[in-house]
């Protein structure tokens, strides 16, 4: 999620939003976090602060947006995670912002997982309007959600795509085979490539800086590129959600023409 949504932002004049329905701050903060410090913040910003809004009640959209973590200028910003609020929180405080969110926001990226309350799952996969499910390439774990249904089974009526994340495109259980094993639609399945350049990059704090890095490499003819694999990767998972969303945004490089 954080890597696509990244992307859309830097190919996009396009403003988004991410979170997460997690009970603690996480992977999100630390990924996006440039300093030790910034990792280390207070709770003066993101869910902390929102939940002694709606406490008082006096969130507002602008509220959202004051306490967002800016990643990207403009274009792409985090509400962290709280750093003391209960397991309920997250029940009480989405609404709220699934509500006013879309007053200075495009998009908005919220993270759960299989270990969130099943409560508050439901509640964010009700409001989606697009559920990307994401998968890996281990037969058993494809096997628990497509034929067992896993614990959080995606409602019926939602629209949804599947990521394959850390992507081997050399397995044998490659996105074709996915595709055709458990009768996915082939425009509903897209993929990150697994690239310890990325990786790394996660745990050091750089993911922008790496973003915008592999963006320069081009592919080559008879010449492989990883950085070129991945981003166009990343880019076509990104343009997949858009295209299901039905948003057509301006590109950057159109924008900056205009």
């Amino acid at each position: 999620m954080a890597v696509v949504a990244a992307t859309i932002a830097l190919d996009y004049h396009i403003r988004v939003l991410m979170t997460h329905t997690h009970s603690e701050q996480g992977v999100l903060e630390h990924v996006f976090s440039q300093t030790k410090a910034a990792a280390q913040a207070s709770t003066s910003g993101g869910m902390d602060a929102i939940e002694r809004l709606v406490q008082c009640g006096l969130l507002t959209p602008e509220g959202i947006r004051d306490h967002a973590e800016s990643i990207l200028k403009d274009r792409l910003e985090l509400l962290s995670g709280s750093l003391h609020s209960e397991k309920h929180a997250a029940r009480l405080l989405l609404p709220h912002i699934f509500r006013d969110y879309r007053r200075f926001y495009d998009l908005l990226f919220v993270d759960i997982s299989s270990e969130d309350d099943p409560e508050v799952a439901a509640l964010v996969m009700e409001q989606a309007d697009l559920i990307v499910v994401n998968l890996s390439q281990n037969q058993v774990s494809l096997n628990n959600y497509f034929v067992a249904n896993g614990k959080a089974p995606v409602p019926e009526h939602k629209n949804v795509l599947y990521c394959l994340g850390a992507y081997e495109r050399s397995s044998r259980m490659n996105k074709e085979r996915m595709i055709k094993q458990y009768g996915v639609k082939k425009s509903a399945v897209g993929f990150v490539p697994h690239h310890i350049g990325f990786m790394d990059a996660q745990n050091e704090r750089r993911t922008v800086q790496f973003l915008l890095k592999a963006r320069e490499a081009r592919a080559r003819f008879l010449e492989f590129s990883e950085e070129a694999y991945f981003t166009a990767a990343v880019r076509r998972l990104g343009q997949l959600i858009l295209k299901t969303l039905e948003i057509s945004p301006v590109p950057e490089l159109e924008a900056a023409n205009d």
